[in-house]
This record gives C-alpha cells, structure tokens and sequence, in this order.
C-alpha cells in the first residue's frame, strides 16, 4: 500500500523530493489539479456557467452597438437639425400662417429662395477648390498649386 501511495504522490507532484526540478513546474501542476477539483466538485453546472458568460459577452457586445447607434442617431439629428437651420433661418410654420401679410408672405420666400441658392451655389462651386479638377481629367486653375 505504501508503494501506491508514493506512486501516486509522485505522480501528482513528481518533484517533491527533487530539489533541482522546477518550481513553475509543481505550482502548474498543483493548478492543474486544483481546477480538476473544481470542476468535479461543481458538477454539470460548470456548461451552464460556461454557456451563461458566453451569453452575457454577447449581451454586452450587442447592448454596446445599440448604445453607439443610438448615439450616432442623436448626432446625426443634432447636425440636420443645424443644416436646417442655416438653410433655412426663417422659420417657414410663422412666415405661413393665415394672418401674415401677403408683402411679409413674399419677403420671407424672396429671403429663403435666396439664401437656399447661396448654398446651393457654394455646396457646387468645388471645382475653383480643386476636388473636382484632378477627378475629371481637366488641368487646374493656374492659381491651384498641387500638393
């Protein structure tokens, strides 16, 4: 019996009478056995607990891009909504209503035809910049320097 016993020790941790051997090795071999223990003691449900963190890394990650979509959405909103308003300063509802005058009914839609040109017209005049030059196979104005 006692020769099982050492056997048995010697196998589990061979280098208990071996001052030479390594120590990283006994503590691999001691954590080893350590989550063998656990694993047995904790029964089937270690799958459970397994597949449960798979499923909450996966919450996590999908209630991440939600949170970073609804947040773009909020950006892209706040932006509109400031395009809006340099596109159109006059807000249309008031200029509209019934009892405004037809003079101010006009002012107001000379305003906004005006200004909605403006930024038509400089959204389009990108060609004295130089993006559209180079792209549609025509020299540049002799005032561009290329990079």
């Amino acid at each position: 019996m006692r020769q099982q016993w050492q056997a048995f020790l010697e196998l589990v941790w061979p280098s208990r009478y071996d001052p030479n051997a390594g120590y990283e090795r006994r503590i691999a071999l001691l954590q080893a056995l350590l989550a063998i223990a656990i694993a047995l003691a904790a029964g089937p449900e270690i799958f459970v607990a397994m597949e449960m963190t798979a499923f909450m890394e996966l919450l996590g990650a999908i209630l991440f891009l939600t949170a970073m979509s609804a947040g773009a959405k909020l950006v892209a909103v706040s932006i509109w909504s400031v395009i809006r308003s340099i596109a159109f300063p006059a807000p249309l509802p008031v200029v509209m209503r019934a009892d405004a005058s037809i003079p101010a009914k006009a002012l107001a839609l000379i305003y906004v035809a005006g200004h909605a040109t403006w930024c038509v017209a400089m959204a389009l005049n990108c060609r004295c910049v130089g993006a559209l030059c180079y792209s549609a196979g025509r020299a540049p104005l002799p005032t561009q320097i290329p990079a």
